[in-house]
């Protein structure tokens, strides 16, 4: 047993943690295990959602298929309950088999000999177990059983750590699908309807036979068709901004604020104020960003407004933004139960734990926004 390569797995594991996706990680773990220990084969189970059986994740084996491998394990096989519930390792030696191990028929005819299964355990407990197998009968002395529960406690809540982090990130895609999908329909249903109003209209001119007030309709369907496309592909183009990892929050609003000038001829007036460099999250760049479109959005579609003024400063270990359009502004406590939009922009920040107001009146509307700064 090569001890003194036990630093070198943990910095391994470490170092892939965030570098591959699960079933690639799973497959480098096996691939390294079958290294480390000069095994003959190396596989990892991890339990089934039911909890009732262990399923294959991943293999090393050049010589036995990997479909062969596929049959999940009961925890009522051999001494499964031993390495579930007290932790203990599962030393086999094939030609002299322990009472209770069921030895594969395939292993033998291959020429295995021996195998030892290290539990996975975790802060939760066992989760899975890594089994090594050899074409030899080893001398597992007390140091090395002592050594293999420590690799299986290193593995375990390394591969704990990284599922619990992908659950995350799974419940979050699911939240913020939910989300788009809400702002989806609300945006989208308010612009289609307007579109069918103008249709309506311009039908009952011809039933009329007003044609000039049917070509006036008509124009003006078209204008406003246009415009429905071009708000669409703005926010295609606002949802494909790339976010990746904490970042430079002035640089993110300054670049929407650009976009949204060019694209649609507004005077946008961005000011910052102690600001320079100041990092958030991924997830709270993400959402700042759907909002920060959003307020645009509907500055766009409500405000009849010709200028936007964007600001950002920091107080108390937060980030402050605020938008504020000139147009005619609205009665936020007279907005509509189904209208989604400053909902969802609520719920937005306050899931990065931020927050958000708005204040609006006959000289315009500001949306006030809160991000925490991410700690470094």
């Amino acid at each position: 047993m090569k001890h003194d390569r036990f630093e070198t797995l943990v910095a391994f594991c470490d170092a892939m943690e965030w570098a591959a996706d699960t079933e690639t990680v799973y497959q480098r773990i096996v691939d390294v295990s079958s290294e480390y220990f000069e095994c003959d084969s190396a596989h990892l189970h991890l339990i089934d959602i039911d909890g009732k059986r262990f399923v294959r994740h991943a293999s090393h084996d050049d010589t036995y298929p990997a479909s062969k491998w596929n049959m999940p394990v009961t925890m009522n096989v051999g001494r499964m309950n031993s390495l579930m519930n007290a932790g203990e390792l599962i030393v086999m030696d094939y030609e002299r088999p322990h009472e209770e191990d069921v030895i594969p028929v395939k292993a033998i005819e291959l020429g295995y000999k021996s195998a030892i299964s290290i539990p996975l355990d975790s802060s939760s407990g066992v989760f899975g177990m890594l089994t090594i197998v050899y074409k030899r009968v080893l001398p597992w002395d007390d140091s090395d059983r002592e050594f293999l529960l420590a690799i299986g406690r290193v593995l375990g809540m390394f591969l704990q750590r990284m599922q619990m982090s992908k659950k995350d990130v799974e419940l979050q895609m699911l939240r913020e699908r939910k989300q788009l999908s809400s702002e989806i329909h609300d945006n989208v249903s308010q612009m289609v309807s307007a579109l069918a109003i103008r249709a309506d209209i311009a039908l009952s001119c011809l039933d009329d036979g007003d044609t000039d007030a049917l070509e006036s309709e008509l124009e003006s369907l078209g204008v406003q068709a246009r415009q429905v496309t071009k708000i669409l592909r703005e926010e295609m183009l606002s949802l494909r901004m790339p976010i990746e990892g904490a970042g430079d929050v002035a640089s993110d609003v300054e670049s929407i604020a650009k976009r949204f000038e060019d694209q649609w001829g507004f005077e946008v007036r961005f000011t910052q104020e102690g600001v320079e460099g100041t990092m958030i999250s991924e997830y709270a760049r993400l959402q700042l960003v759907r909002i920060v479109n959003e307020c645009l959005q509907n500055v766009l579609r409500h405000a009849r407004a010709t200028v936007v003024e964007m600001s950002l400063a920091r107080r108390n270990g937060r980030v402050l933004i605020s938008v504020r359009d000139n147009g005619i502004g609205f009665d936020v406590s007279r907005v509509a139960p189904e209208r989604l939009g400053i909902r969802i922009m609520r719920e937005r920040a306050a899931s990065a734990g931020g927050s958000l107001s708005v204040v609006s009146g006959a000289q315009g509307t500001t949306v006030f926004i809160e991000m925490p700064i991410a700690k470094s």
